[in-house]
């Protein structure tokens, strides 16, 4: 890629811009063909993906100024004449497929981590980390597919049954987690000295704070929403393993605690994810 090439987040970012200029069914038209194209699956070459949809963006901008409908412009049947497009994407390079795939394992172990090292008899076990990653990867997988099959076709017309579905689904998903965590033995599994783990716990800690800040200005306000209980999560593993605190961290008031402070922190990360859905709308 050359020096002058745009990179797929400039692109993206244009791409929020003009898309605004669209007009009513243009634009609930060419949102849906984006969701489609994106969905299509985790192996496409992103800048190609990218540089397709701008494309079409701008052409159906074009017609929008010489009157004419984005549907009257790419067609009536905008899945045929996007799966015709798909099938032309090349496909990513190894570099971007295990760069994904780092992510992907990357993000659920960090939670992870996090949560073994906020119970300080727990301790890390590495199997259940590789197995979390597998079932996020199948997962995320999985969420792909089903937005892309459900842009133009209703897999469930119902509200109240596709509700149900998701909840379903959600509850699946938590419960294969769960299980992982109960049936998994600790064969691989790392305790740590209570220096160790503040250690670790600080370096998780201060990562996630300069990853948060390194982000643009609309991906930082994803990250701030999860920073508080990550946060409040990590001050209580500290504190269950420092002298002063870890008995009463221990007892029965202590655990009370520790359970309102992280709950306390779910409800900041709920309240600010609101916020900043509101903020986009308006």
């Amino acid at each position: 890629m050359s020096k002058h090439t745009p990179t797929v987040e400039a692109m993206v970012k244009l791409n929020n811009q003009l898309r605004e200029e669209l007009m009513g069914e243009n634009k609930t038209y060419y949102e849906d063909l984006l969701t489609y194209i994106r969905t299509a699956g985790l192996f496409y070459d992103d800048h190609e993906v990218e540089s397709l949809l701008m494309q079409i963006l701008q052409d159906i901008l074009s017609a929008q100024h010489d009157g004419q409908s984005a549907e009257a412009f790419f067609g009536k049947s905008p899945q045929k004449a996007a799966d015709a497009l798909i099938h032309n994407l090349g496909k990513a390079s190894w570099k971007e497929i295990m760069k994904l795939t780092g992510i992907i394992f990357g993000i659920s172990s960090f939670f992870e981590l996090l949560n073994a090292l906020t119970l300080p008899g727990k301790g890390i076990n590495f199997l259940v980390l590789m197995l979390n990653g597998l079932l996020s990867f199948i997962v995320v997988g999985i969420v792909f597919h089903v937005l892309h099959r459900s842009i133009y076709a209703k897999i469930v017309k119902s509200k109240v049954l596709s509700f149900l579905v998701l909840w379903l689904a959600c509850m699946l998903i938590i419960g294969l987690f769960v299980l992982i965590h109960v049936l998994t033995p600790p064969l691989l599994t790392l305790y740590l000295a209570s220096p160790v783990g503040i250690l670790m716990i600080t370096i998780l800690l201060v990562g996630l704070t300069i990853a948060a800040l390194r982000r643009n200005k609309e991906d930082r306000k994803i990250w701030w929403s999860f920073l508080p209980p990550v946060y409040i999560m990590g001050l209580i593993g500290i504190l269950s393993r420092l002298p002063l605190t870890e008995d009463w961290l221990a007892s029965r008031n202590g655990r009370i605690t520790a359970v309102v402070c992280i709950g306390f922190g779910l409800i900041l990360n709920w309240v600010i994810t609101y916020v900043n859905i509101r903020a986009e709308k308006e």
